[in-house]
């Protein structure tokens, strides 16, 4: 299980949420291709910053560390929101915005549980660094 707390994979997880930032940016700057009723993407803004937040456990690994995560993606979502306003049938919507901050925070609430219940007690680092051994004998 060590192999989980190895570097280069906390490099290709904050790669990957990088990658996924862009394709939200797209998602949220591109065209719509159908009118949506009012307020009917609320929930999809809720996920997509619960899942961005949430997936800075992959790569961050205190409290201190997913704190600032949660705070760049709710300043992301908060800057694609008023990004909107420059794009072609999209507009700026405070309830969108509100909707981001709330997924971001609950995804910070997931990831931290998993930080502390998971990946907290399975950490080398946290451990001392040494894996578990029989007890010696004298």
């Amino acid at each position: 299980m060590d192999w989980l707390f190895r570097p280069e994979l906390r490099r290709l997880c904050a790669g990957l949420w990088a990658l996924a930032w862009v394709v939200v940016a797209l998602l949220l700057l591109l065209p719509m291709p159908v009118a949506a009723p009012e307020r009917s993407d609320l929930l999809a803004h809720f996920l997509i910053f619960a899942v961005l937040a949430f997936a800075a456990v992959s790569f961050s690994r205190s409290t201190g560390q997913l704190a600032v995560m949660a705070l760049v993606t709710v300043a992301g979502g908060t800057l694609l929101e008023a990004a909107q306003k420059l794009a072609p049938s999209r507009s700026f919507d405070l309830t969108d915005a509100a909707a981001n901050a709330l997924g971001a925070g609950a995804g910070l609430v997931l990831a931290l549980v998993v930080l502390a219940w998971w990946v907290g007690p399975a950490d080398p680092a946290r451990r001392g660094g040494r894996k578990a051994s029989a007890p010696r004998s004298s």
